[in-house]
Protein backbone atom coordinates (compact mmCIF):
# COMPACT_ATOMS: atom_id res chain seq x y z
CA UNK A 1 0.00 0.00 0.00
CA UNK A 2 0.79 3.41 -0.86
CA UNK A 3 -0.25 5.69 2.31
CA UNK A 4 0.14 9.68 1.41
CA UNK A 5 0.36 11.38 4.69
CA UNK A 6 0.21 15.05 3.06
CA UNK A 7 -2.71 17.22 4.26
CA UNK A 8 -2.96 20.44 2.13
CA UNK A 9 -2.12 23.43 3.97
CA UNK A 10 -5.32 25.14 1.20
CA UNK A 11 -7.87 23.34 -0.83
CA UNK A 12 -7.07 23.19 -4.69
CA UNK A 13 -9.91 24.52 -6.52
CA UNK A 14 -10.88 21.66 -7.87
CA UNK A 15 -10.74 20.09 -3.96
CA UNK A 16 -13.23 23.08 -2.88
CA UNK A 17 -15.77 22.38 -5.81
CA UNK A 18 -15.63 19.04 -5.01
CA UNK A 19 -16.70 19.67 -1.35
CA UNK A 20 -19.37 22.17 -2.50
CA UNK A 21 -20.99 19.26 -4.46
CA UNK A 22 -20.89 17.25 -1.46
CA UNK A 23 -22.71 19.70 0.83
CA UNK A 24 -25.25 20.04 -1.85
CA UNK A 25 -25.82 16.29 -2.23
CA UNK A 26 -25.70 15.41 1.46
CA UNK A 27 -28.99 15.93 2.43
CA UNK A 28 -30.41 13.58 -0.42
CA UNK A 29 -27.90 11.36 0.19
CA UNK A 30 -28.72 10.20 3.72
CA UNK A 31 -32.27 10.58 3.03
CA UNK A 32 -31.91 7.48 0.82
CA UNK A 33 -29.09 4.97 2.93
CA UNK A 34 -31.23 4.20 5.02
CA UNK A 35 -33.75 2.80 2.72
CA UNK A 36 -30.71 1.20 0.73
CA UNK A 37 -27.94 -1.82 2.23
CA UNK A 38 -26.27 -1.36 -1.39
CA UNK A 39 -25.21 1.88 -0.48
CA UNK A 40 -22.11 1.21 1.18
CA UNK A 41 -20.64 4.86 2.57
CA UNK A 42 -22.68 7.14 5.32
CA UNK A 43 -21.16 10.32 3.22
CA UNK A 44 -20.64 11.45 -0.22
CA UNK A 45 -17.00 10.62 -1.06
CA UNK A 46 -14.46 13.16 0.48
CA UNK A 47 -12.60 15.29 -1.61
CA UNK A 48 -9.55 13.51 -0.21
CA UNK A 49 -11.31 10.34 -1.50
CA UNK A 50 -12.27 11.73 -4.43
CA UNK A 51 -8.76 13.17 -5.02
CA UNK A 52 -7.19 9.86 -4.67
CA UNK A 53 -9.49 8.28 -7.28
CA UNK A 54 -9.18 10.64 -9.67
CA UNK A 55 -5.26 9.99 -9.41
CA UNK A 56 -5.53 6.53 -9.78
CA UNK A 57 -8.01 6.47 -12.73
CA UNK A 58 -6.03 8.94 -14.59
CA UNK A 59 -9.02 10.10 -16.80
CA UNK A 60 -7.57 13.14 -17.91
CA UNK A 61 -8.29 13.78 -21.77
CA UNK A 62 -10.13 10.02 -21.69
CA UNK A 63 -12.51 9.18 -24.61
CA UNK A 64 -14.64 6.92 -23.15
CA UNK A 65 -14.95 6.36 -19.03
CA UNK A 66 -17.57 4.06 -17.42
CA UNK A 67 -18.67 4.51 -13.51
CA UNK A 68 -20.55 2.22 -11.51
CA UNK A 69 -22.89 3.53 -8.37
CA UNK A 70 -22.16 7.19 -9.11
CA UNK A 71 -24.91 7.78 -6.02
CA UNK A 72 -24.47 11.60 -4.96
CA UNK A 73 -22.50 12.09 -8.03
CA UNK A 74 -19.41 13.74 -6.70
CA UNK A 75 -17.13 11.44 -8.35
CA UNK A 76 -18.83 12.05 -11.44
CA UNK A 77 -18.36 15.60 -11.86
CA UNK A 78 -14.27 15.50 -11.28
CA UNK A 79 -14.31 12.55 -13.97
CA UNK A 80 -16.27 15.06 -16.54
CA UNK A 81 -13.72 18.24 -15.45
CA UNK A 82 -10.80 15.72 -16.54
CA UNK A 83 -12.05 13.78 -19.35
CA UNK A 84 -11.81 15.30 -22.82
CA UNK A 85 -14.59 17.25 -24.20
CA UNK A 86 -15.17 15.32 -26.87
CA UNK A 87 -15.28 12.08 -24.65
CA UNK A 88 -18.38 10.13 -23.40
CA UNK A 89 -18.99 9.04 -19.80
CA UNK A 90 -21.50 6.34 -18.94
CA UNK A 91 -23.01 5.78 -15.39
CA UNK A 92 -24.92 2.84 -14.42
CA UNK A 93 -27.19 3.05 -11.02
CA UNK A 94 -29.36 1.24 -9.05
CA UNK A 95 -31.09 2.88 -7.01
CA UNK A 96 -34.16 5.07 -8.40
CA UNK A 97 -33.72 8.03 -5.94
CA UNK A 98 -30.42 8.60 -6.07
CA UNK A 99 -30.44 7.98 -9.81
CA UNK A 100 -33.54 10.93 -9.81
CA UNK A 101 -31.99 12.98 -7.78
CA UNK A 102 -28.25 12.55 -9.98
CA UNK A 103 -29.97 13.50 -13.39
CA UNK A 104 -32.09 16.56 -11.64
CA UNK A 105 -28.45 17.95 -11.56
CA UNK A 106 -26.57 16.67 -14.28
CA UNK A 107 -26.65 18.37 -17.64
CA UNK A 108 -23.56 17.90 -19.43
CA UNK A 109 -24.29 16.06 -22.70
CA UNK A 110 -21.35 14.13 -22.25
CA UNK A 111 -22.58 12.11 -19.76
CA UNK A 112 -25.46 8.84 -20.18
CA UNK A 113 -27.16 8.11 -17.60
CA UNK A 114 -29.04 4.73 -16.80
CA UNK A 115 -31.04 3.30 -14.30
CA UNK A 116 -30.12 -0.59 -13.80
CA UNK A 117 -27.81 -3.20 -12.84
CA UNK A 118 -23.64 -2.90 -13.63
CA UNK A 119 -24.13 -6.62 -13.67
CA UNK A 120 -25.64 -5.91 -16.95
CA UNK A 121 -22.48 -3.55 -18.18
CA UNK A 122 -22.39 -5.18 -21.30
CA UNK A 123 -25.93 -4.95 -22.87
CA UNK A 124 -26.10 -1.56 -21.59
CA UNK A 125 -22.55 -0.43 -23.25
CA UNK A 126 -23.82 -1.85 -26.46
CA UNK A 127 -27.26 0.25 -26.57
CA UNK A 128 -24.39 3.52 -25.54
CA UNK A 129 -21.92 2.36 -28.21
CA UNK A 130 -19.77 1.96 -26.18
CA UNK A 131 -16.87 -0.09 -26.59
CA UNK A 132 -13.07 -0.51 -25.98
CA UNK A 133 -13.41 1.92 -22.66
CA UNK A 134 -10.54 3.73 -21.24
CA UNK A 135 -11.51 3.41 -17.73
CA UNK A 136 -14.12 1.98 -15.23
CA UNK A 137 -14.67 3.74 -11.62
CA UNK A 138 -16.67 1.62 -9.55
CA UNK A 139 -18.15 2.92 -5.91
CA UNK A 140 -20.26 -0.56 -6.06
CA UNK A 141 -20.09 -2.19 -2.53
CA UNK A 142 -18.98 -5.42 -4.34
CA UNK A 143 -19.20 -7.16 -0.33
CA UNK A 144 -22.91 -7.18 -1.27
CA UNK A 145 -22.73 -9.18 -4.02
CA UNK A 146 -22.84 -12.97 -4.31
CA UNK A 147 -19.55 -14.43 -5.63
CA UNK A 148 -20.66 -15.50 -8.46
CA UNK A 149 -22.16 -11.83 -9.24
CA UNK A 150 -18.65 -10.47 -8.31
CA UNK A 151 -16.74 -12.63 -10.78
CA UNK A 152 -19.59 -11.89 -13.47
CA UNK A 153 -18.85 -8.17 -13.31
CA UNK A 154 -15.25 -8.03 -13.15
CA UNK A 155 -15.00 -10.11 -15.99
CA UNK A 156 -17.04 -8.29 -18.08
CA UNK A 157 -15.02 -4.94 -16.79
CA UNK A 158 -11.95 -6.47 -17.88
CA UNK A 159 -13.34 -7.44 -21.22
CA UNK A 160 -14.79 -3.99 -21.60
CA UNK A 161 -11.50 -1.85 -20.92
CA UNK A 162 -9.46 -1.30 -23.78
CA UNK A 163 -5.10 -2.70 -23.59
CA UNK A 164 -4.05 -0.97 -20.43
CA UNK A 165 -7.10 0.38 -19.22
CA UNK A 166 -7.59 0.95 -15.57
CA UNK A 167 -10.40 -0.53 -13.21
CA UNK A 168 -10.60 1.84 -10.17
CA UNK A 169 -12.57 0.31 -7.15
CA UNK A 170 -12.64 2.34 -3.75
CA UNK A 171 -14.07 0.35 -0.77
CA UNK A 172 -14.18 -0.05 2.54
CA UNK A 173 -12.27 -3.85 3.08
CA UNK A 174 -9.77 -5.68 1.04
CA UNK A 175 -12.08 -8.34 0.03
CA UNK A 176 -11.79 -7.33 -3.45
CA UNK A 177 -8.26 -8.00 -4.01
CA UNK A 178 -8.45 -11.73 -4.86
CA UNK A 179 -10.45 -11.65 -7.69
CA UNK A 180 -8.77 -7.89 -9.19
CA UNK A 181 -5.44 -10.62 -9.33
CA UNK A 182 -7.82 -12.77 -11.46
CA UNK A 183 -8.54 -11.09 -14.26
CA UNK A 184 -6.31 -8.04 -14.45
CA UNK A 185 -2.59 -8.29 -14.72
CA UNK A 186 -1.65 -5.82 -11.91
CA UNK A 187 -3.14 -4.18 -9.06
CA UNK A 188 -1.95 -1.23 -6.71
CA UNK A 189 -3.62 -0.83 -3.46
CA UNK A 190 -3.70 2.55 -1.43
CA UNK A 191 -5.53 3.51 1.66
CA UNK A 192 -7.46 7.27 2.36
CA UNK A 193 -8.45 7.45 5.84
CA UNK A 194 -9.79 11.17 5.23
CA UNK A 195 -13.19 9.70 4.28
CA UNK A 196 -15.82 8.53 6.49
CA UNK A 197 -15.50 5.75 6.61
CA UNK A 198 -11.75 5.33 5.50
CA UNK A 199 -11.49 3.53 2.29
CA UNK A 200 -9.14 2.02 0.31
CA UNK A 201 -8.83 2.90 -3.56
CA UNK A 202 -7.82 -0.50 -6.23
CA UNK A 203 -6.43 0.07 -9.19
CA UNK A 204 -6.64 -2.55 -11.60
CA UNK A 205 -4.11 -2.38 -15.39
CA UNK A 206 -6.02 -4.38 -18.02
Amino acid sequence: MNPDPSFPSRPRRDERESAAANDNGLFSYLKYFWGDKAIAAITPSSRYLVGRIMRAAAVEGARRVVEYGPGAGVVTHQILRRMSKNGRLLTIEMNPNLFAALSRRMHDPRVALRIGDARQVDRIAREEVFSSVDAVVSGLPFAFLPSSSREELLGKTAALLRPGGRFVAYQITLHLVPLLKKYFRKTNIEWEVRNIPPHFVMTAYK
